[in-house]
């Protein structure tokens, strides 16, 4: 019993006096990202259908004449494991008072064995008073092909 508290008083020492001389290493750089040299180029055009001063917030417009107040924003995206899959994502902001009810419709194309395909959804969503909602996340869209949207909303 006394020879395993030996050897067990013998181990720590030996660690406490080992930490006791270990040095400092010098601080090493953070690898560079693996896409770092991958050639960047801009992303293709998002554009509207409807005309975005329309159901856009107005200052001064009060909520109750029967219109929805929002705002929308879309995205493109680099996500994945490899950060190499392109999605397509859609945000309303409600400004109103209400909760608004909106359907969202897209317009784009993918890319599947080197052929450009085309492609309609159909996207609804509810919207609270002064919230965000992501309507959607369209995955493999072709981005330099760009894509277009359309946002109706009303209160509920």
């Amino acid at each position: 019993m006394t020879r395993l508290i030996a050897s067990i008083l013998a181990c720590c020492a030996a660690l406490t006096c080992g930490a006791e001389n270990d040095t400092e290493a010098p601080p090493v750089a953070p690898p560079a990202p693996a896409n770092a040299s991958a050639p960047t180029h801009s992303p293709a055009p998002i554009r509207r259908l409807d005309p975005p001063d329309e159901g856009v917030s107005k200052p001064g417009v009060a909520a109750g004449n029967g219109e929805a107040l929002f705002q929308t924003d879309a995205k493109w995206q680099i996500a994945g494991y490899n950060e190499n899959e392109v999605v397509f994502t859609i945000f309303i902001t409600s400004h109103d008072t209400r909760i608004i009810r909106c359907t969202t419709q897209i317009h784009g194309s993918y890319l599947e064995n080197g052929q450009k395909i085309s492609i309609d959804d159909r996207a609804e969503s509810t919207a609270f008073p002064d919230q965000q909602v992501q309507v959607g996340n369209w995955m493999g869209m072709d981005q330099d092909s760009g894509a277009t949207y359309s946002v109706k909303c009303r209160p509920v």
